[in-house]
């Protein structure tokens, strides 16, 4: 990846630069480091920070960076931050390889029974991103450690981003504006993964996850007493006409090939069983694969808005609200961390991923300006690891942060091989 004239050409191929060599050096950093992993991922379970909130979580990442001598700059508002490791003078100017992780929580109960159980109410990491964390710093540390042993086959220059407020679409955005990619050429991110088991790193080309748009559809209409709906324009008849409409119409005005997937999730209106209010509002995603079937399904979403105005005399009011690209994955560093998993996890450890996930990411802000990728990290164990993401039972079999770890460490060596 690297380009030898710049990254390493005057570097001698000594006995370190054999790949059984510094694979080795990292599988005895991983179990040396390994413990002190699974305690920074259990003290983020226990201490989590909503999206827009993740000052304290940002400090104490921050202290753990710190103690490995990285130059280190905080986001605006304290959120967030990026670190830099940079081995030799060469690669001063050379772009950096980043490693991305999230770090906010989700508005979920803890329902679990462990030591680390959330103490934060009604907050938690039911996402993984605890665990993503902890990979980032974990990856990190690992590479600082084969640099001051010496067991770094040759220069590198890598970055680690930690962003908040992935949640919300909001993070990647607010990492970019603080120059996150200043000086980066390509980044890597993983997402947690109980539907695998654990030793599975799963890795797709090209399309990997959907673009999500957040919609809210306002309808404002005219209230009245319960009993004399004929002298009201009903908001809440239009809203629930609109919706069933817009699951009708939809699947059949978008070809079957580009999946799109609508759903609404909250219905607000009224405040008492005998008064039809005033107006009505609904909230929802769209998710679809391409950027034709996302346009055509909004131009469909209006004319559904025209036809309910119609036949309700109601206003009818679409509007966007975040929104996050599809990530589309670069094969070329997909062929960097299938054969960086092969070195230091095994051959079978590589489960290709047959169809791009429904779900959103905003990793994927970071693929506008940028080739990237990420992989799936299997997480599901005999006895732990196998509730759904987004639960109040979600957890992790630990033994995937070493995986992960390993897995960036070793394609950030492979990244800057001078002979590759």
């Amino acid at each position: 990846m690297a380009d030898p004239e710049t990254a390493g050409s005057e570097i001698a191929r000594s006995d370190a630069a054999l790949p059984e060599t510094w694979i080795e050096a990292i599988n005895d950093a991983a179990k040396e480091l390994g413990d002190g992993w699974i305690a920074l991922r259990r003290y983020l379970h226990q201490h989590p920070e909503l999206s827009g909130h993740e000052t304290l979580t940002t400090q104490y990442l921050k202290t753990l960076l710190a103690k490995l001598d990285l130059p280190i700059r905080i986001a605006g508002q304290g959120r967030g931050l990026i670190a830099d490791l940079v081995t030799d003078k060469a690669l001063a100017n050379h772009p950096r390889l980043a490693i991305r992780g999230d770090i906010d929580a989700l508005p979920i109960q803890d329902e679990k029974s462990v030591a680390y159980h959330s103490t934060v109410d009604g907050v938690m990491h039911a996402c993984g991103h605890d665990v993503h964390a902890t990979v980032i710093v974990a990856a990190m540390q690992l590479l600082s450690q084969l640099q001051r042993s010496g067991r770094l086959p040759w220069p590198i220059a890598a970055r680690a981003i930690l962003q908040p407020a992935e949640e919300t679409a909001e993070g990647a955005l607010h990492m970019i504006h603080h120059h996150a990619l200043a000086d980066v050429g390509a980044v890597l991110a993983l997402h947690v993964d109980p539907t695998r088991q654990v030793g599975c790193v799963g890795l797709r080309e090209h399309a990997f996850t959907a673009a999500c748009d957040m919609l809210e559809v306002r309808f404002i209409g005219s209230g009245g007493h319960a009993a004399r709906p004929h002298l009201t324009n009903d908001p809440i008849d239009a809203c629930t006409r609109w919706i069933q409409s817009a699951y009708r119409r939809v699947p059949r005005a978008i070809n079957a090939h580009d999946t799109v997937v609508l759903s609404i999730g909250m219905i607000d209106a009224g405040h008492s069983p005998n008064v039809i209010p005033d107006t009505a509002t609904i909230t929802g995603t769209l998710r679809s694969l391409s950027v034709e079937a996302r346009r055509r399904t909004l131009e469909v979403l209006e004319d559904i808005g025209e036809a309910t105005a119609r036949e309700t005399g109601c206003e009818v009011r679409l509007r966007l609200g975040s929104s996050a690209p599809g990530v589309m994955n670069d094969p070329a560093l997909i062929r960097l961390l299938h054969d960086s998993a092969i070195q230091v996890l095994n051959p079978a450890s590589v489960d290709w991923i047959d169809e791009p996930s429904m779900g959103s990411e905003d990793f994927s802000f970071y693929l506008e300006h940028v080739p990237g990728a990420m992989f799936r990290l299997g997480v599901a164990g005999d006895q732990v690891g196998g509730a759904p993401l987004h639960t109040g039972n979600f957890d992790v079999d630990e033994h995937a942060i070493a995986h992960a770890a390993k897995l960036f460490a070793a394609s950030i060596i492979n990244y800057f091989d001078p002979g590759r």
